[in-house]
């Protein structure tokens, strides 16, 4: 579980972890609030009907106090995003003129192209319009992702409150109506972001995949801006021991990259002529879907390796094996969470 929100937010683990830690503690405090009575004290009968006056009063506090609290760290954390995207711009930049400057001492024949680059400067401008809007709808999710954190806790809380009563009535203890009532919140965590598809999940690891996701394209962004300067748009897409299923169809294949290297749309290659799938083309059909972990890297004819997308059998089997057993572990981890806070919150000691 989550400890105490970092000071320094730096870094994409470093706004996970402050996601988590703000979670952590609007369960904490709301759960302190419903443990202000114990079964102990009730010996003499439990006025249900007050009670629920007085917790009510409390969730009102409970909202007035975190809107305070945490508008200031919310603010805090979004500051960071254009730094964050922005230097992993200007690390793919760097990083891929290092990879292009030592292949030139390999033996690739390449120069920079200056008249290229001085009749399609719109390209690098287009760029930086695309890093700003992909900052600027980073935050403005957050942003809406900040604000469902605090109202979806004041609505399970109010849930709480009236479920409670109900689960009395029918017998259980004042602990037990409690954890009864808050047993699915507990499950599922402050889980106020629905994707598409229906499932909903925490703004940690919306952050997560968010930031991940943005950095990635970032990357991609800085790398191709790179290979654009040097006239050179072929990429291979890296083989791994685990592709993203998405991705496997794509592993191994030399692609012109239209998205981010400025390649032809017609496929052809600037320095053979020769013709390629387009990257723009791959994405459409999932490649480089969110939280994807495959990557390519600058594919220098005649001189890079040639390319290998075959997969044996037993190669297909393994890479199968492999996700499902990675699906296996994430399973685990959701569970781990799952039972801890409900071991932590839980009054009932049984």
């Amino acid at each position: 579980m989550a400890g105490k929100i970092p000071k320094n937010i730096n870094t994409t683990y470093d706004i996970v972890e402050a996601f988590r830690a703000i979670e952590d503690e609007l369960i904490a405090s709301m759960i302190r609030n419903l443990d202000h009575h114990r079964a102990e004290e009730l010996k003499e009968g439990f006025n249900w009907s007050q009670w629920q006056v007085e917790q009510l009063a409390a969730l009102d506090e409970y909202k007035k106090r975190n809107l305070k609290k945490y508008q200031g760290i919310f603010g805090n954390i979004n500051s960071k995003i254009d730094t964050i995207i922005s230097m992993q711009r200007a690390a793919g930049n760097a990083g891929q003129e290092i990879s292009i400057l030592k292949a030139i001492k390999e033996g690739v024949k390449l120069s920079k192209a200056k008249k290229q680059i001085s009749a399609t400067g719109m390209f690098f401008k287009a760029n930086d319009n695309k890093i700003n809007a992909l900052i600027k709808a980073t935050k403005n999710d957050f942003e809406r992702g900040e604000i469902a954190i605090l109202r979806r806790a004041n609505d399970q809380y109010r849930k709480i409150i009236f479920n409670a009563q109900v689960y009395a009535s029918a017998g259980a203890s004042y602990e037990q109506a409690v954890d009864m009532a808050t047993k699915d919140f507990l499950s599922a965590g402050i889980n106020c972001i629905e994707y598409a598809n229906g499932a909903r999940h925490t703004m940690a690891d919306y952050a997560d995949m968010a930031l991940r996701t943005a950095q990635k394209r970032a990357d991609l962004t800085g790398e191709g801006e790179k290979r654009k300067e040097w006239g050179i748009s072929t990429v291979i897409m890296n083989k791994r021991t685990n592709p993203c299923p998405k991705c496997l169809p794509f592993v191994g294949k030399v692609l012109i990259d239209d998205v981010w290297s400025g390649g032809s749309k017609d496929g052809i290659s600037e320095t053979t002529g020769l013709k390629y799938p387009l990257m723009s083309d791959a994405i459409e059909k999932g490649l480089y879907h969110p939280r994807c972990k495959d990557s390519h890297t600058t594919y220098f004819e005649g001189i890079s390796t040639p390319p290998d997308d075959k997969f044996s059998r037993e190669e297909l089997e393994q890479l199968a094996d492999d996700y499902n057993e990675e699906q296996k572990q994430q399973y685990a981890q959701r569970q781990a969470e799952k039972y801890e806070r409900l071991s932590k919150y839980s009054l009932d000691k049984d």
